[in-house]
């Protein structure tokens, strides 16, 4: 295929892919190109879908490239598209702000962290597929470690979670001596 073709295809690709996507490796052995070269065609498509008559671009989540609408254009697809999209409550983007910047974390330290009780918001976020178990800490009780998801980082509109914004020195600090605390807290043992 010529480049002009490579284009219509990985246009016609991303479109029949929705909100899954491709990856770059995929596209490769789709395209029987080189991922050198998808970067290059996804560079070129992305530049095509600057001219103020395209509504659409492609977006890369999670390694996963896929089509997404332009933002300046938001309000406008809101008029139309009334989907699902998620509200989060104040509770719920407190806890999701904790988890992603502090993960692995218990259900304890999160609650250590706002000073309330959180596991229905947890819970409420896992089926959400915002957050997910990554794991368990290796202490009595084996509490499990809560992490981000790939739908957490298509919701913000995220890449990688370095996309994050960096936290003031002095809030990051303070959920830090916090977790350190309750971390030497969960430490001592009680003997008799």
């Amino acid at each position: 295929m010529d480049r002009t073709q490579l284009l219509a295809a990985l246009e016609g690709l991303l479109y029949v892919a929705g909100d899954e996507g491709f990856t770059k490796e995929e596209l490769a052995n789709i395209l029987e190109i080189s991922s050198k070269e998808v970067e290059e065609l996804v560079e070129a498509y992305i530049e095509l879908c600057t001219d103020e008559v395209r509504g659409i671009t492609v977006i890369n989540t999670a390694g996963h490239y896929r089509m997404a609408t332009k933002k300046e254009y938001i309000d406008l697809f809101r008029k139309v598209y009334t989907g699902n999209k998620k509200r989060l409550s104040t509770a719920a983007l407190e806890v999701i702000a904790i988890v992603a910047y502090k993960q692995p974390i218990t259900r304890a330290e999160i609650e250590d962290i706002r000073g309330t009780n959180s596991e229905n918001v947890i819970r409420k976020l896992v089926a959400m597929s915002f957050i997910k178990e990554v794991g368990r800490l290796d202490t009595p009780g084996k509490p499990i470690l809560y992490g981000t998801t790939n739908d957490f980082l298509d919701y913000f509109n995220l890449s990688s979670l370095d996309e994050l914004p960096e936290l003031a020195d002095d809030v990051e600090k303070e959920v830090d001596e916090e977790k350190d605390l309750f971390d030497s807290m969960t430490k001592i043992k009680i003997t008799e």
